[in-house]
């Protein structure tokens, strides 16, 4: 039996592993929001960006996205552009809040003709379809008649309801319904609103208006002018010096 000691074996130190870097992520490329452009033929030249400088891009994304709704037209007003964002204090929160308020100040047909031509153009820009501008064509036309007929707050209600209910069909490629009118929401929003006539004054054979006052005696007939009896006007053929019907101012004698 051997005596010799076993070798020992000396204990090696643990090896650490060594940290491996997560790899780098690449940030997605975000393409330019690019308008079809003439004859359909896309180019950065051709972006909305640039076709629509003035125009945040958020609004514009809204737009082609069809999330732009018929209370967010004063974003393309251009006396709204460059004002400074107005905010409200919010009690329930105690927040601060972007104020709406410009959305609620369509006071005149111009407030939404201008910024929803500026819409159109952006929409008919961006999808370069001749059937689609001639229906925003048919629609403006339509309120402008609308406007002319018909009290503004009606017309608006009117218009308002019908800018929404377009997005869902937009959105789906169809934007023909821009180019026919909404006979239901006409009898409900409209046709009770119709602008009332000044009073006319009632005008003689010359064109010339009538006395104010209608028991006055008739001028004309009292400077041998009026041209038929009974009155055109409805006024008393008398004379203003001695309330004789038998004769004018021009014929009385002392």
């Amino acid at each position: 039996m051997s005596n010799a000691a076993a070798p020992l074996h000396t204990p090696t130190a643990p090896q650490h592993a060594v940290p491996v870097s997560p790899p780098q992520t690449i940030s997605p490329f975000v393409p330019p929001i690019l308008g079809t452009g003439t004859n359909g033929a896309s180019s950065a030249s051709l972006s909305l960006r640039t076709q629509f400088p003035d125009v945040d891009a958020a609004v514009i994304t809204a737009i082609i996205m069809h999330e732009f709704k018929a209370a967010d037209l004063h974003k393309l007003d251009p006396t709204n552009h460059d004002k400074e964002t107005a905010y409200t204090f919010n009690g329930s929160t105690n927040q601060f809040e972007v104020s709406h308020r410009a959305a609620k100040e369509y006071k005149t047909p111009f407030t939404v003709l201008i910024p929803l031509q500026t819409y159109f153009d952006i929409l008919a820009f961006h999808v370069n379809n001749a059937a689609a501008t001639g229906a925003f064509y048919c629609y403006t036309a339509h309120l402008l008649k609308l406007i002319a007929e018909y009290e503004w707050s009606a017309v608006y209600d009117y218009h308002a309801i019908f800018f929404n209910h377009r997005r869902a069909e937009i959105a789906a490629g169809d934007y023909s319904q821009w180019g026919r009118r909404d006979n239901d929401l006409l009898s409900e929003h409209v046709h009770g609103h119709r602008k009332v006539n000044p009073t006319k004054h009632t005008k003689g054979p010359s064109g010339n208006r009538a006395p104010g006052n209608p028991s006055e005696a008739c001028r004309k007939f009292n400077d041998g002018k009026c041209p038929t009896t009974p009155c055109p006007w409805g006024r008393p053929h008398s004379c203003t010096t001695c309330g004789k019907a038998d004769h004018g101012k021009h014929q009385h004698k002392d």
